[in-house]
């Protein structure tokens, strides 16, 4: 279960009954609880949803707004045994590696979604996020909601990301005017401006390396 599931249907405890109504009766129903709110809070909830047709919970909040995460599920395993839910077992993905799982597991973790680090290759860490829905802001936790435009300035270059539609901003290190970075080269399928050809591309980062440096920034 995506977060873009819930994002798209807006309601937790709706998203969790569709889940189950579409999914296989032999499959077993794991719900997806940080969306919108703390973990606790949602895995009760989809607890009070579901009820016995719910198989388990699965966590899989950011490092980034965690904290301890050992100490989410003893309080999710808490809180939902103490509701007489203690047939839902917890799941829990997110950054997970050789490191971390061991004491995932000794805190109550049932199960383990490994992505990023499934092999030993270096790994760019990214997401594609639901933040918009037909003009109106949504995004789960963690995120900052609605359609958004990147600016450059040109001459040191500091980037800065605005929500779209506000006037271009002006640098704050040199003062001067912000060049909108994002541009739209496809819409309804179709080509609507010609793509940059890859002798084009490098011509423009050599240009722009002259202004960005590639030493570590010291400390005093």
């Amino acid at each position: 279960m995506p977060h873009a599931l819930i994002i798209l249907f807006g309601d937790q405890a709706a998203a969790w009954r569709a889940y189950d109504e579409n999914l296989p009766p032999g499959a077993p129903r794991i719900a997806l609880v940080d969306t919108y709110c703390d973990e606790k809070a949602e895995a009760i909830l989809a607890a009070e949803t579901l009820g016995q047709a719910l198989h388990g919970v699965r966590l899989d909040t950011p490092a980034s707004r965690r904290g301890s995460f050992e100490d989410i599920i003893r309080e999710v395993r808490w809180e939902l045994d103490l509701r007489g839910f203690g047939h839902v077992g917890i799941y829990v993905s997110g950054s997970l590696d050789e490191d971390n799982i061991p004491a995932l597991r000794q805190a109550g973790a049932d199960g383990f979604g490994v992505g990023t680090h499934l092999a030993n290759a270096p790994t760019v860490d990214f997401a594609l996020d639901v933040l918009d829905l037909d003009g109106r802001p949504a995004a789960k936790r963690g995120k900052f909601s609605g359609r958004k435009q990147v600016y450059r300035c040109p001459t040191c270059p500091t980037f800065l990301c605005r929500p779209r539609g506000e006037a271009a901003p002006s640098c704050p290190d040199c003062a001067q005017d912000m060049e909108p970075q994002l541009r739209r080269f496809i819409e309804g399928g179709r080509l609507v401006q010609p793509i940059p050809q890859a002798c084009d591309s490098r011509t423009r980062a050599r240009e722009q390396l002259s202004r960005v440096s590639l030493e570590a920034p010291t400390t005093g």
